[in-house]
């Protein structure tokens, strides 16, 4: 799909009325700069921005041609939508993206009010309360530089002869990997570089907006990567519906103009979206600070030390460690700086130098909610859920409208068996937030926990009712589903559920395991028998040869009935406990009858 953006001359002038820094000089060139603060939540790079005058993070999507808001977004801010022009399609990660378009009268970014900007409209909810994306639409502008790691993006703007600048002016005296931009036509802003993956020539796009690096099937296949070498690694989402398959798997060697990390495990996707092979994500970005030009078609790149790739496995890739530019020292007393450095860090997973940034932060700006949200998620990874618990109750007391952080704390409340803290949390959420608000989802399977079906199944419908092409539909149907059914109640909407969840997506098992047990409750065993051997041909789920034995034993097929008692029993000993807890009390005198001796 070729893309022409006609609205740059305007933007730029817009920003033109911006106070620029000046960055950096050289004989005959002059670099000034805009800087836009990011902070990566949950693996997200995000910034803040303003759409009608309402404060909206958005995810700075470097993979992304265009700017998307989603569907709720738009819901909130009552937009007019109206459709894509005739033949136009989008072409996501993982499937096709369903569409509109929706016209914004004022959108604040980098210190500029910008008139009647134009969004896309669809696509998945991304969580950590972002309302859209940010994509190459806005990041092309100007010369673009991603220092992540910091927490910053730059927009730069060269003036004068710069034609053979050398645009990594932090480098110091660390080599600079400097590779050509790969171009398919004028109008194309992707940020496209030749790797090797193995010896094998292949594109690789950077893109911010993946957490992880990933190969396609087709690039790791043409690399020598073989069927014996890949780990099941669940499946993948993205842009799109639908998900695919996936793996981890190791890689001998990944070279980038000069540029050579070895023994990787990287993670492999079954799309055949990337037809350039790979995508570099934020674990790239983060252990890298990267300067895009456009004039030049360069990109210049320095290492900033560290594991490069998401640690799949211990110890995971190596690098020569002369390549590493000299880290950029960061105010001592300049809390947000520290604060996004931190959140980077928690990224990198580099929670010592994370705890560090955070607890000053903190100290410094003990008025800013935001930072002590980032420590309780950095507390969480570290599993130190009381520690996490005080700080959320701080940043809670600073910004009660803090709608993640409420959530999240539902979480830990529940975690730390305060289910009367939890319902209250659910239910001040509940009276605050917009019926489309994504948070619905978690709302429902915290609801769900509790046995709270009728507050369960309507947040649960609240979020179907506005997310009806999201890519997490068949997740929150199944839910939906297997609350109904563990509970016996509503079977019929139960088994419309999980028939739709496992029409939307057959490959995963957990949904046709829940349409099994929910045949189970309805006492119909032969379709339920079809629907676990369905689950157990995907993996062989405890659940789900627990359930075909109790099916087999109503067919009176005791012999096979044993047999998946016992496996399933070797899988998970304490299952029958399990499906005890889980409602299904009709299953005690099946199972016990059908064990070996009775």
């Amino acid at each position: 799909m070729k893309h022409h953006d006609r609205r740059r001359p305007r933007l730029a002038l817009v920003l033109g009325s911006v106070w620029l820094a000046t960055a950096r000089s050289w004989a005959g060139c002059e670099l000034k700069q805009i800087e836009m603060p990011v902070r990566i939540v949950d693996q997200r790079p995000i910034a803040t921005l303003t759409l009608n005058g309402v404060e909206a993070k958005m995810l700075l999507d470097s993979g992304a041609f265009y700017s998307f808001l989603s569907p709720s977004t738009a819901a909130r801010l009552n937009l007019p939508l109206r459709g894509l022009p005739y033949g136009f399609q989008i072409e996501g990660y993982t499937g096709s993206v369903e569409a509109q378009r929706t016209r914004v009268d004022k959108v604040g970014l980098l210190g500029a009010d910008i008139p009647n900007v134009e969004f896309l409209v669809g696509g998945n909810e991304l969580g950590a309360g972002i309302m859209g994306i940010l994509g190459r639409n806005f990041l092309s502008w100007a010369d673009t530089e991603y220092d992540l790691a910091h927490g910053v993006v730059r927009m730069n703007f060269p003036k004068g002869d710069c034609d053979d600048t050398v645009f990594a002016y932090w480098a110091g005296q660390a080599p600079v990997i400097v590779a050509p931009l790969e171009r398919k036509g004028s109008g194309d802003s992707t940020l496209r570089v030749a790797v090797a993956i193995n010896g094998k020539r292949t594109l690789a796009i950077l893109d911010t907006g993946a957490p992880t690096t990933a190969l396609s099937l087709r690039a790791a296949r043409r690399a020598g990567i073989e069927e014996r070498d890949l780990t099941p690694h669940g499946r993948a989402g993205g842009a799109g519906e639908g998900r695919v398959r996936s793996w981890t798997a190791p890689v001998a060697m990944f070279e980038l103009a000069g540029e050579k990390i070895s023994n990787n495990r990287l993670e492999i996707n079954d799309t055949d979206s990337l037809g350039e092979g790979l995508l570099l994500g934020l674990d790239y970005f983060l252990s890298h600070r990267l300067y895009v030009s456009r004039e030049q078609r360069k990109i210049y790149i320095t290492w900033n030390g560290g594991s490069v790739f998401a640690p799949l496995q211990a110890n995971s890739g190596t690098f020569d460690s002369q390549y590493a530019a000299l880290p950029q020292e960061v105010d001592r007393n300049d809390a947000d700086a520290l604060a996004r450095r931190g959140a980077a860090a928690v990224a990198a997973g580099n929670f010592p130098r994370a705890l560090e940034d955070l607890n000053r932060a903190c100290e410094l700006a003990p008025g800013v909610a935001d930072y002590f949200f980032a420590r309780a998620q950095l507390h969480l990874a570290m599993r130190q859920s009381r520690l996490a618990l005080a700080d959320l109750d701080e940043a809670l007391r600073l910004e009660p409208a803090l709608a993640e952080a409420r959530l999240r704390r539902a979480w830990v409340r529940t975690a730390l068996s305060d289910r009367p803290g939890a319902l209250d949390e659910l239910a001040r959420l509940d009276s605050e937030l917009p019926p489309s608000s994504h948070l619905r989802e978690e709302m429902g399977k915290l609801y769900a926990l509790f046995d709270q079906a009728a507050d369960a199944l309507r947040q649960f419908n609240l979020w179907t009712g506005s997310h009806p092409k999201d890519a997490r539909l068949p997740q929150v149907l199944n839910d939906r589903c297997w609350l109904r059914a563990r509970l016996n109640i509503e079977l019929s909407l139960a088994l419309q559920d999980c028939r739709e969840a496992v029409d939307k997506d057959d490959g995963e098992a957990w949904y046709l395991d829940s349409l099994g047990w929910t045949y189970l409750r309805m006492g119909d065993a032969a379709r339920a028998q079809k629907a676990f051997d369905s689950a157990i041909k995907l993996k062989a789920l405890p659940f789900s040869l627990y359930g075909r034995a109790l099916a087999l034993r109503k067919l009176d097929d005791a012999a096979g009935s044993e047999r998946d008692l016992a496996a399933a029993r070797k899988l998970q000993p304490k299952i029958d406990d399990e499906v005890r807890k889980q409602g299904f009390e009709f299953a005690d005198g099946l199972a016990q009858a059908a064990a070996p001796g009775h």
